[in-house]
């Protein structure tokens, strides 16, 4: 099967599941004192916990946009040397700097816009901004984000509707830059509630200079992790929760027990189950809080 035709496939699947993640979701399961509670009356249907691999991704309908300047962030603590300076233009693979013996690359071709001061820094801060002279797209990665290593390197794809493709990202980086305001910097590529908690995190995909694309169109975009080759993982249809933790509705004897667990990476269809059930275990296959007249 060729590559396009793989997308295509990826993209039907992910239309498809939408309403089904967006109903488990937005679920808010009430967790029971005690980690788990019995229910007299589920659905009769089940599935079980089986060992597989997925490849996690975060996808999104969205529209195209002049690519916003974005941060290169320091990957580990330690003291930042800068390499480059502001004004700039480099080139994707040039060196900008140094963070102790962690190099920072360029992913794209671009301008250097701001250069933090050489500084001990934290992981994450905030060390270049970067324009890009080209078009994107963006999509919430908040969940893909929480559960794969910080190490891990993100792919992506993009369909423009009515266009050519699906075609290659030219590199994924953070939806933004990190901003300066009253009460100080807030984190690159993050939406913020009233309290100051990070509550969404955004990630762009850059799309080659030789796309022919306009703000405003329509695109489809798909961000993808490494494959994870075995793990134990359900139906995201069984699951109350997305982000790290939530609930299952277990099978035992002739009732079912919402029983807590956690969870790690999910392909839209499928999601991994880091603990709280083992290979085997029979669930209701749907989630706690969303059949009429059970209880949690």
């Amino acid at each position: 099967m060729s590559t396009t035709a793989s997308f295509k496939r990826l993209l039907a699947c992910v239309a498809a599941t939408t309403m089904c993640m967006s109903m488990a979701a937005c679920s808010s399961p009430q967790t029971p004192s005690s980690g788990a509670s019995s229910t007299a009356k589920q659905s009769a249907s089940t599935v079980k916990v089986r060992r597989g691999g997925i490849t996690p991704l975060a996808s999104s309908s969205t529209s195209v946009q002049v690519a916003p300047v974005f941060s290169l962030t320091a990957p580990v603590k330690g003291w930042f040397h800068a390499e480059a300076g502001q004004g700039t233009y480099v080139h994707a693979g040039d060196l900008l700097g140094t963070v102790g013996d962690q190099q920072v690359k360029a992913p794209v071709d671009g301008v250097i816009e701001t250069v933090t001061q050489d500084n001990d820094v934290a992981v994450n801060y905030p060390l270049f901004s970067i324009r890009y002279g080209g078009m994107s797209a963006s999509v919430d990665a908040t969940a893909l984000l929480a559960t794969i290593g910080s190490d891990q390197t993100l792919a992506g794809r993009f369909q423009i509707t009515g266009a050519q493709g699906p075609t290659d990202c030219t590199a994924i980086v953070d939806d933004g830059v990190a901003a300066s305001d009253s009460s100080g910097e807030a984190a690159a590529g993050s939406a913020t509630t009233a309290q100051g908690a990070a509550s969404t995190r955004a990630m762009q995909c850059l799309f080659p200079k030789d796309v022919q694309a306009h703000p405003g169109q329509n695109a489809t975009v798909v961000l993808t992790a490494p494959a994870i080759e075995d793990a134990l993982i359900l139906p995201v249809t069984a699951v109350a929760g997305r982000l790290g933790s939530g609930q299952v509705s277990r099978r035992d004897g002739d009732s079912f027990t919402t029983v807590d667990v956690k969870l790690g990476a999910s392909d839209g269809t499928s999601i991994v189950i880091l603990d709280g059930l083992k290979e085997g275990d029979s669930v209701s296959a749907t989630a706690p809080n969303l059949v009429p007249g059970a209880q949690s």
